[in-house]
């Protein structure tokens, strides 16, 4: 585990968020379950922050800011801008603790 923590945290600091967790789990070889392991060691540590890993991009494949546990889209809100311009809010909660994200 710890030959996948180094590996994981130097892609990081090299990279860091331009690349989807599911794009990370491919490149490194890692599955996702010890990904989000190591990425919790990772931000305990201090290393890394939420924004290198929680903007995803891939279907159900958000983490909770809490538990790091998978987050599943709930529902789109539309909300109007102070230009009169429409904007998707999309919705995700945690299967764990059930905490709601917007984004």
């Amino acid at each position: 585990m710890d030959h996948i923590y180094e590996k994981v945290k130097s892609f990081i600091e090299d990279n860091g968020d331009e690349y989807y967790l599911c794009e990370i789990e491919d490149i490194l070889g890692v599955d996702e379950e010890t990904l989000l392991e190591v990425l919790k060691q990772l931000k305990n540590d201090n290393i890394v922050t939420e924004e290198h890993f929680f903007e995803t991009g891939c279907v159900n494949n958000r983490v909770c800011t809490d538990c790091f546990e998978p987050m599943e889209h709930e529902d789109t809100e539309l909300k109007e801008t102070p230009e009169g311009d429409i904007q998707h809010i999309h919705v995700y909660r945690c299967h764990k603790c059930f905490k709601k994200e917007y984004y």
